[in-house]
This record gives structure tokens, C-alpha cells and sequence, in this order.
């Protein structure tokens, strides 16, 4: 025992004093090129800095870029690609908001990247090559060491506007092969980005020892851990941190990592050059939505833990505002729609509120569903609600009752439509987003489904909500009843 802790501690001693081959800078799921938390956290130009710091980092980004946010809203997320040419982010795996305006607008953004875009198991169905021009591995020499990356995603296909080109391999058994791969080309070490939940990160690494580092994205929060001798990090999101990892390698053994993360806070300094790019989005961004379209008499929820929970008197608003328009008998609005996490007012609010918590570029569109469609529809929106999934449906034109408690796919216990109890053979008119009448979010019962007023035609969901604020202002939406549990 004695000389086992001899060699640990000559070990530990041999580490501390070695030089770092190289440095990674790491962030995942950034939305914001501003600061955010009323400007405390975050920010592009202080990330900026932090980066000019380090000599020659390998920066690498785990996904979700070009959207959501008010700004993307507005620019497609061309916005973003700008920021991180300007910060030199070197590698990127696509997370589900790169398909949010479809694959096409994925395609001009790809292109407008100065950096790859890794897509090893998510390819174009097909050619069988990396969808939307991604590349499925990366062999680069960095600082002297050949460093082999993939691009790995779980399958959130129905989370997203990608089309049905797309063609998801399952993690495990693509990343094996490209470990493979990678090591036949003289690796020295492998990193795989991901944009995944933890417990798939998990999963990988359990599975696929050959990897010596995964990036993770996808939770929003902090995360690590050392899942079968490899480290897995999570930085977090609007770049509140960032992480940077020294990477020690020895030959033989899996890569020493030794990660630190950054609290990016208002007291970092500013890049200037990156400044002026955020400084120019900002300013053509306020020009057009700092307008006053009405005032709320009470606070508009907009929390995620209500939205996609229990009735929101923001989502009841969304949802009444999409009846008016269309005439429909009901509207559905997926919770995961309604973003910002934050409660507006009481106050004036502008066409900036709205397109903060609208910021996908969503159209309205109305459709025809049986009654026991309808029924499948409630039932896949609560079918996650433990989870807190983006599917949880607000509602207005009818109320419901569900049991949490019970099994998924029979918990809806009532439904009332008009005042009516649900008639299962009964045909309705259902508003919704262009997101989830193609089946995004699980509701494939819609995307079949005839239309009254189609994708092409329907107008942009915040606009719609914009324009019935300012005709009903002030307003003063309250929870109703619409959605009980026992």
C-alpha cells in the first residue's frame, strides 16, 4: 500500500508540474450576443477577451446557436455566426435550434460560418452524408498534438424544423466507428461534442472508452463528471460561464484534462472589436422593436416552470390571440414556444417583449382534427410534464383535466370544448404553430392533418399576438381554470 501511494503521489507530482500541450476554450447553447441577467452575466465581447488571453485555444462550441432569441427573430441567426466568426471558434456540433427556421436558412448559416460544423451521426437521408453540409469527423494537428473530433446528437428530430431529409444513427454505435476511424489516423487523443441530455453523455462514455473528452450541450446548466475514467463538461448557457481545459497527453493513456470554469460577469473587460459588432446588431434591433404596442394591466407569465406545467395567463393570451385571428374552435400553444423564462409587467409592453418570448419565427396555422385526435393531442402534450417537456400544451377555446400521476398517454381525465364535453367523433378546427402541426414536439397527429389555413399562408405568430394587444390594450389575462389537476 505504501508503495501504491508512492507511485499515486510521484503521479499527481509528474501532472502538476507538466506543461499543457494545449488549451480548449468551451461554451454550449448560446441564444444572447449581449450580456444577459440585466447585464451582469454573459456577453460575446467579454468572452472575446477572456479568449485573447490564451495562446492558440482550440475553441470549440456543443451547439444551439442560431436561435432562439429576439434577435434571431430578426436576423436568422446570422447575427451569431458574425460574433463567433469574430471569436474564432475553430469546431461546432449542431444542437436542435440550428433547424428552428428550417433547413434551408441552416444551410446559409453553415455557409456563412468560418469554422466546420461537426454531424457524425446525423446525415442527409439521401446521399448518407453529414446533413445540412456538416462533416462527420476532424483530424487537426494542435500544438503538436493530433487531436480526432465527432459531432454526436441524441435523437431530438421531433424537436425540430431539420425535414424529413434527416436521418438520425444512433451515438453510440456512430461513435464507435468514428473512434475507430480517428485512431487509425494517429489520434493522440479524441473528443467528441455533443448535444445531448447528461444521462446519454453518460451513456457514451460508459460505452466508447476510446473517447478522452466529451463537450457536452444541450442542459443549460453547469455539469461535470468522470464517467469511466473520462471527464464530461457542460458549461452552461449565454455564456453566464465558459470553460477552459488544459489538456495534458501522454502516450498510452487517455489525455489528462484539467478544466476550470470561468464566471463571465460585468467586471471582465470587452473585446472593442467585438463591442462593435454587438453594438451594431443592438442598435438596428432597437430601432425597430422599441415601440410601445400596449399596456398589461398584471404580470404576463412567461416562467419556463409554468409555461410548461400549468395554465400561463401569457399562454392563455397567445392562445386566445390565435383564435381571433384564425376563428379556429381551439388553439394549442407548446409551452417550449414560450421563452425568455421571465414575467412582463404590469407596464407598457413593446414589439421587443413579444418577439423575446415568440423569437422562433413561427406562422399561425389552423387545421381540421377528429375528436379523438384532439385527445391524442392533450395526451402528448402532458405525456412529459414530470420532465417539464416543451410539448405541455396552453390552451384556449376548451379546459381540461389530467393526472400526472397516471401512465403516460392516459392521464387526460376530461375535456371540455365551447362549454361542450369532447365529442371523440366530432371533427374541430385547431390554431397552432407551423412547428407543431408538422409534429413537432410529439404532435404528429397534426401534421396529416387538412388544412384551413396552411403554412405558406399564415402570418407570424408574434405579429399576431402584437397586433391583438394592441387592439384589446390594456389587457388583463388571468388563469381561468383551463387546465386542473386533481
Amino acid at each position: 500500500m505504501k508503495k501504491l501511494l508512492v507511485a499515486v503521489a510521484a503521479l499527481m507530482l509528474s501532472i502538476s508540474l507538466a506543461q499543457a500541450n494545449f488549451t480548449i476554450v468551451h461554451f454550449n447553447d448560446v441564444y444572447e450576443i449581449e450580456p444577459v441577467d440585466g447585464g451582469s452575466r454573459g456577453g460575446a465581447a467579454r468572452v472575446a477577451a477572456l479568449i485573447n488571453q490564451i495562446d492558440n485555444p482550440l475553441v470549440l462550441f456543443s451547439g444551439d446557436l442560431f436561435s432562439p432569441s429576439i434577435m434571431s427573430g430578426i436576423f436568422k441567426g446570422s447575427q451569431m455566426v458574425d460574433v463567433f466568426n469574430h471569436l474564432g471558434v475553430d469546431y461546432a456540433v449542431f444542437g436542435n435550434h440550428e433547424f428552428d427556421f428550417g433547413p434551408e436558412v441552416t444551410l446559409q448559416r453553415v455557409s456563412e460560418s468560418n469554422f466546420p460544423w461537426l454531424s457524425t451521426n446525423f446525415l442527409d437521408t439521401a446521399s448518407g452524408q453529414p446533413f445540412a453540409n456538416g462533416i462527420s469527423e476532424a483530424l487537426v494537428d494542435w500544438n503538436g498534438v493530433k487531436v480526432g473530433l465527432m459531432g454526436l446528437i441524441e435523437d431530438w428530430q421531433d424537436l425540430t424544423s431539420a425535414g424529413d431529409s434527416a436521418t438520425y444513427i444512433d451515438f453510440v454505435g456512430a461513435a464507435r466507428t468514428s473512434a475507430q476511424s480517428l485512431k487509425a489516423q494517429g489520434a493522440d487523443m479524441i473528443i467528441a461534442l455533443t448535444h445531448m441530455e447528461m444521462r446519454n453523455d453518460r451513456i457514451l462514455a460508459e460505452q466508447v472508452p476510446e473517447l478522452d473528452l466529451i463537450l457536452g450541450g444541450h442542459d443549460h446548466d453547469f455539469m461535470q463528471e468522470v464517467v469511466n475514467g473520462t471527464l464530461i463538461w457542460k458549461t452552461g448557457s449565454d455564456f453566464r460561464t465558459v470553460g477552459t481545459l488544459k489538456v495534458i497527453t501522454i502516450p498510452g493513456q487517455k489525455a489528462i484534462v484539467i478544466p476550470q470554469n470561468h464566471n463571465i460577469t460585468a467586471n471582465m473587460p470587452e473585446d472593442p472589436a467585438v463591442a462593435e459588432v454587438v453594438a451594431g446588431y443592438t442598435s438596428m434591433l432597437d430601432a425597430e422593436l422599441n415601440q410601445p404596442i400596449g399596456e398589461t394591466l398584471v404580470a404576463l407569465d412567461a416562467q419556463r416552470a409554468t409555461v410548461r406545467t400549468q395554465e400561463s395567463n401569457f399562454g392563455d393570451l397567445i392562445a386566445d390571440a390565435s383564435i381571433a385571428f384564425t376563428g379556429a374552435d381551439v388553439a394549442i400553444v407548446n409551452g417550449g414556444g414560450i421563452r425568455t423564462d421571465a414575467l412582463y409587467g404590469p407596464g407598457m409592453l413593446t414589439r421587443k417583449d413579444i418577439f423575446a418570448v415568440l423569437p422562433f419565427g413561427n406562422v399561425v396555422i389552423s387545421l381540421e382534427v377528429s375528436g379523438a385526435d384532439l385527445l391524442a393531442a392533450l395526451e402528448n402534450g402532458v405525456s412529459s410534464v414530470e420532465a417539464g417537456a416543451g410539448r405541455f400544451p396552453q390552451v384556449g377555446g376548451m379546459s381540461f383535466s389530467y393526472d400526472p400521476a397516471a401512465p403516460a398517454g392516459s392521464r387526460v381525465t376530461s375535456v371540455m370544448v365551447g362549454g361542450n364535453p369532447l365529442d371523440l367523433n366530432a371533427n374541430y378546427v385547431v390554431t397552432t404553430n407551423d412547428f407543431t402541426g408538422s409534429g413537432g414536439d410529439g404532435y404528429a397527429m397534426f401534421s396529416d392533418a387538412p388544412r384551413i389555413l396552411n403554412e405558406a399562408g399564415g402570418p407570424l405568430l408574434a405579429e399576431v399576438v402584437i397586433n391583438y394587444i394592441t387592439a384589446n390594450a390594456p389587457i388583463s389575462p388571468e388563469v381561468e381554470g383551463r387546465i386542473t389537476t386533481p
